[in-house]
């Protein structure tokens, strides 16, 4: 009686595990490929928040300096420090603004005369949830 060594492994049992194997790696790749996709979105959304914010930044600065400019002229020609400043606010989008509120002082060894004591992203409107469906069974 002859034996066999190698056992009794089949052949089609290797076609079953490269088949699995493939199998496999293609539902990784679309995992990869959507978690991919995903983080992109919230990059780009990301990028468009963020980019919002500065530009609204470097227009309130503008602002603040058009405002310490003129209280410098106004000092320099009256010596009274300005009393009436306004509170300010710039819309960063839909549904946020950003509050800004100063202070006037003589000028300082720089020459500025404002102060800014609140710097802030604030929300205009408060996001509404639907609450129509009834979850709790009675």
């Amino acid at each position: 009686m002859k034996r066999r060594v190698g056992g009794n492994l089949n052949i089609g049992t290797s076609s079953l595990l490269l088949i699995f194997i493939v199998l496999s790696l293609v539902s990784f790749a679309v995992l990869s490929l959507s978690s991919a996709l995903t983080d992109r979105r919230l990059t780009e959304s990301n990028l468009s928040r963020t980019t919002a914010y500065y530009n609204v930044c470097n227009e309130a600065e503008l602002k603040l300096k058009e405002m310490d400019e003129q209280y410098q002229t106004d000092y320099a020609s009256t010596g009274k420090i300005p009393e009436n400043i306004p509170e300010m606010t710039f819309a960063v989008n839909d549904t946020q603004e950003l509050y800004v509120r100063i202070m006037a002082h003589e000028p300082d060894e720089n020459g500025s005369m404002i102060d800014v004591v609140k710097w802030k992203v604030e929300n205009v409107s408060v996001p509404q949830i639907d609450d129509s469906i009834n979850l709790l069974i009675q």
